[in-house]
């Protein structure tokens, strides 16, 4: 019984499979629709700004604040992260509860930008920070509000600056809590989420870029802005009410 003809394919050999032209076509379309012209993101300004405002050349932690360079404001800082490739002083849990091997008292400033949002339990990392920092030492924070959906599954809350003040319930001094954005700011800002997660036809992708790169010129319009549209008075004034991101200070 003769064995079974096997065949072989040689580089040069006619037969073998080639690049379809569907695949490549296809391959330029999801490209097309995920087109973007500047490749910053809005709503990193505003962290910048943050960490402008509280900037320290004191010993400082910093724990996760990716979307922000950080390091001209806090040079003596030392750097927490969950990612692995990420270089950092510290690679921790997915949850940073890993932040319990920090002694305590330890450091002056702690920021912590972007992360409240993806933990299950804000108020054990609030608490944990709190514990970490030195009294008479500050705590700042940023978090989601009115902001796209990220990093799921791990997005489980977006705060209000009502919210964000009961986490600092146990601090001495609530320094700030305030808007990251102005409402069209933040308009625009989710305009740009918008071309970050989702496939869009090709034609319209620059425009809804535009738009999101000049719809914070529309804040010059606002005059006052509420935190509810029943009792619009002195006792409802809120500096934003449709803000991307919370930001707080607060002193242990």
């Amino acid at each position: 019984m003769s064995e079974p003809e096997i065949h072989t394919l040689s580089v040069n050999d006619t037969r073998a499979p080639k690049p379809r032209r569907g695949n490549i076509i296809q391959r330029l379309l999801r490209r097309a629709q995920r087109f973007m012209i500047s490749k910053r993101k809005l709503s990193t300004r505003n962290l910048d700004r943050l960490c402008r405002e509280f900037a320290s050349d004191k010993r400082t932690l910093v724990v996760h604040s990716e979307d922000v360079d950080h390091a001209p404001y806090f040079p003596n800082a030392y750097t927490v992260t969950k990612r692995p490739d990420v270089p950092a002083d510290m690679h921790v849990d997915l949850y940073y509860r890993d932040l319990s091997r920090i002694e305590s008292d330890s450091y002056e400033v702690v920021l912590c930008t972007g992360l409240l949002e993806h933990v299950p339990d804000p108020q054990r990392l609030v608490d944990e920070l709190r514990r970490i920092v030195k009294p008479g030492g500050k705590v700042v924070l940023s978090a989601s509000a009115v902001f796209s959906f990220h990093e799921c599954p791990d997005n489980f809350f977006h705060f209000t600056p009502y919210g964000m003040k009961l986490l600092l319930t146990d601090f001495s001094q609530i320094e700030m809590v305030r808007g990251a954005s102005q409402p069209f700011e933040t308009i625009g800002i989710l305009l740009q989420r918008i071309l970050l997660q989702c496939d869009i036809f090709p034609p319209v992708r620059p425009l809804i870029e535009a738009m999101a790169w000049t719809m914070r010129l529309f804040d010059y319009t606002v005059i006052r802005q509420y935190d509810t549209r029943h009792m619009r008075d002195e006792r409802t004034l809120t500096d934003s009410m449709l803000p991307s991101n919370i930001q707080a200070a607060a002193v242990k």
